[in-house]
């Protein structure tokens, strides 16, 4: 069972009731919190800060690793960050419906490390070139790709083993903004998920 993060004390409660489900029960779950549960579980793993690696969100170099994402605005709430390691650097995009990429773009981002418990998802540094199936790269200080993603830097702090809790970092402050992320993929010699 997976208790509310607002009815949790501890990072740790949390994590063993989502590392005990499926990841696909899982993302039900995250599709189900709102800002204050998001919030919440910031809030939590941020109290209890745990070993958070670039491995941690990507495979065997070139295979795009997915993580559903769960939001806290007010609307287009579900979304996806697509991951890969690519010439030794992490890289990655939002992934949307095309009914929203075309206002938003794709949202291609670089990761790097803060420290052994942040990592950085770099929206101002973007990579230098897509694998293939990535969309075309684009930059996201133009139209409105800047309102939405132009200056950002999201931070990202483990809750789980597949799970992890970001907030929005823009003009040097965190914004009131938060996701939780699912790997549905497995890391390179594991099972499925959730096996």
């Amino acid at each position: 069972m997976i208790h509310l993060p607002t009815l949790t004390s501890e990072r740790s409660a949390l994590a063993a009731g989502l590392d005990a489900t499926p990841a696909d029960e899982v993302v039900n779950f995250l599709r189900g919190l709102g800002m204050g549960q998001l919030r919440a579980m910031w809030k939590l793993a941020q109290a209890d800060r745990q070993p958070l690696s670039l491995e941690d969100l990507t495979g065997t170099a070139d295979d795009v690793v997915v993580h559903e994402g769960q939001n806290s605005l007010p609307a287009f709430t579900r979304f996806q960050k697509r991951f890969v390691l690519r010439g030794g650097r992490v890289q990655g995009y939002n992934h949307n419906p095309r009914s929203i990429q075309w206002f938003t773009g794709p949202g291609h981002f670089t990761v790097h490390a803060a420290d052994a418990t942040t990592l950085v998802i770099d929206y101002e540094t973007m990579p230098d070139d897509v694998p293939p199936g990535f969309p075309p790269l684009v930059d996201n200080t133009s139209g409105t790709r800047r309102l939405v993603f132009g200056g950002m830097q999201d931070h990202l702090l483990r809750v789980s083993e597949r799970v992890t809790i970001g907030r929005a970092f823009r003009g040097g402050r965190f914004q009131p903004a938060w996701f939780a992320l699912c790997r549905v993929g497995a890391r390179p010699g594991e099972g499925a998920a959730g096996d």
